[in-house]
């Protein structure tokens, strides 16, 4: 089982790499096609990590970046249909950068749940905070290239406006979740404060890239946001020198 769980996510970020390759030889199907076929082995790897882990594998930094495929897909297409943004290469991308840190990770063969993940809030809750980072770093890497495409930064504005919904909810169900397992809604735990910070940071980009005055704020803001999201999701996890309530994620 634990060879199946490296070869599929192998498969899935060589899948997701030759979309990226498709786009650069602007081959948009094949690009679209590679990206449909990294979702069917992120599927299967998510699989194979469920029956690995006895439960559903969102407890750990490899299973969490593992994960991040299967939502990117059909946010592509959603992007695609109801946006009218082609980000295909752009989500396969994020995607192949989270499996390359996924194959990082230690497996962690022995994981088995601590009763704080036992709650029903566990799944929806991190697959929402998923589809945020996942979005949000889209967004960083559209910002980032906006820099010689100017048209890129308003593709970032768009994204980030379907992500923050997802960040939301995160947020609110975290909260939600810590009453029911530690006995109240906040407790300034570092991730906690993090999150918040994140959160905050693109609400206030949400309130002033509509105004022209505010133009310039639009890129320092959305690198700004995209570091906050690397502090909360990598750093606070993964250095050990920071004690957190959430250090089961390491």
């Amino acid at each position: 089982m634990i060879t199946l769980v490296y070869t599929l996510t192998l498969f899935t970020l060589l899948l997701c790499l030759g979309s990226v390759f498709a786009a650069v030889l602007k081959r948009p199907a094949d690009c679209r096609r590679a990206f449909d076929a990294a979702w069917v082995g992120a599927l299967l790897l998510f699989v194979a990590d469920w029956v690995l882990a006895q439960a559903p594998p969102f407890g750990n930094m490899r299973h969490v970046l593992a994960f991040f495929p299967l939502v990117m897909v059909p946010a592509a297409y959603y992007l695609r249909r109801f946006r009218g943004l082609e980000l295909t290469a752009w989500l396969a991308g994020a995607s192949a950068i989270a499996l390359i840190g996924a194959l990082c990770m230690p497996l962690q063969a022995g994981w088995r749940q601590m009763p704080a993940l036992q709650s029903p809030w566990f799944v929806p809750h991190v697959t929402a905070y998923v589809i945020s980072y996942g979005l949000m770093t889209v967004a960083a890497m559209l910002t980032l290239a906006s820099f010689r495409r100017e048209s890129l930064l308003d593709a970032a504005g768009d994204v980030v406006r379907l992500s923050l919904p997802f960040m939301t909810f995160g947020l609110w169900s975290g909260a939600l979740w810590a009453d029911a397992a530690w006995g109240g809604y906040w407790a300034w735990d570092i991730k906690e404060a993090w999150s918040l910070l994140t959160w905050c940071i693109y609400l206030i980009y949400l309130h002033v890239e509509r105004y022209p005055a505010f133009a310039g704020w639009r890129r320092p803001l959305l690198l700004l946001g995209f570091a906050a999201v690397v502090v909360t999701f990598l750093v606070v996890n993964l250095l050990p020198r920071i004690e957190s309530m959430h250090s089961y994620a390491q």
